[in-house]
């Protein structure tokens, strides 16, 4: 059975119905496709352009928040409406946003999860104009994208469950009381009994991917302040991260801005921190994604930071932006032990 949400929101003269189906996946549905933040979009040309273009690029390729160069946040796939309905290769994809104005149809958002696939969100935008769209765009921009993003997190979480490391995700467990989705690919570079610091590391010919995890008496509100965050992230990075010379260290990038905001892993509340690190006294660095949170009964304060090092002549086929997310989808698969 289907559930339906409705939310009402305000945009222009109109009313905008948000309107989200979910259910159960079904078994038989196929695997969705499409690569790594890539939204299939669903306009016709005559649409996508103008203003109506504007929002659209202005929402998913506004570049990702902190990476050391411009990468959008989405990379968008535009086919006609034609082309799209009946063709089940196209319905497969991962993320499709469809727009579609009609003068004598209503200001609608609906949101189906996994209706041709899965993982898959389908949002389809009807609006009785142009700028009731346009509207709609800006007023709801936010929360498109958040269910986008959302659909990563789920694939990611599926990728990596299909491969778990069983030891390294126990020994998180039994450390810190709560699981993530770690695949085998990775390994664990440095848990010590004697601290509460572990690094998790990824590296092939081309880039590293670095996890750290951290843990310490939660003191307040002050311990989310974003100078607090930084302060703590640049200890933990010196104090427990060799350099690769002598002399060198890592740390966050003070030199450049730092991204701040509210989000949710799973149940969870935390704090997210995007910025760049670096090695001083030498030349690596790269993006890096930070959750900061406690523990359910917020006696413990926890930090999780994922940080990527990929040098263009060592990789010139995968964006950082999609290395980044690798690490965000295991943030994001966060669970503490009830």
């Amino acid at each position: 059975m289907k559930r339906i949400v409705a939310f009402f929101f305000a945009v222009s003269a109109a009313a905008c119905l948000f309107t989200g189906c979910g259910h159960k996946v079904m078994t038989g549905k196929p695997g969705s496709s499409g690569k790594t933040l890539e939204l299939m979009l669903v306009a016709k040309n005559s649409m996508y352009m103008g203003s109506t273009e504007m929002a659209i690029d202005s929402l998913f390729k506004t570049p990702q928040d902190g990476l050391n160069q411009p990468e959008p946040r989405f990379d968008v796939v535009r086919i006609s409406p034609n082309d799209f309905e009946g063709n089940t290769m196209f319905q497969a994809h991962r993320n499709i946003l469809i727009l579609d104005v009609d003068p004598l149809g209503i200001n609608k958002i609906y949101l189906e999860k996994d209706k041709w696939s899965t993982p898959q969100v389908v949002i389809r935008i009807t609006a009785d104009s142009r700028e009731s769209l346009d509207s709609m765009l800006l007023v709801q921009g936010e929360r498109l994208l958040k269910e986008y993003y959302r659909q990563e997190y789920r694939r990611m979480d599926k990728i990596f469950s299909q491969t778990p490391d069983v030891k390294i995700i126990s020994k998180i467990k039994e450390k810190y009381g709560f699981t993530l989705s770690i695949p085998e690919e990775f390994a664990m570079a440095k848990m010590k009994k004697e601290t509460d610091f572990t690094w998790i590391l990824k590296q092939t010919k081309d880039f590293d991917l670095h996890l750290y995890i951290y843990k310490r008496a939660a003191e307040g509100p002050a311990d989310f302040e974003e100078d607090a965050i930084l302060d703590q992230l640049d200890t933990l990075l010196s104090r427990y991260v060799p350099g690769p010379s002598e002399g060198s260290y890592p740390g966050v990038e003070r030199r450049d801005f730092f991204y701040t905001r509210d989000v949710m892993l799973g149940d969870v509340e935390a704090v997210e921190t995007r910025g760049l690190w670096r090695t001083y006294n030498d030349f690596m660095g790269g993006p890096f994604v930070c959750f900061t949170f406690t523990s359910p009964d917020k006696s413990q304060l926890y930090t999780l930071m994922g940080c990527v090092y990929s040098p263009s002549q060592r990789n010139k086929l995968s964006m950082k932006r999609d290395l980044l997310m690798q690490l965000d989808g295991i943030c994001h698969s966060l669970k503490f032990e009830q």
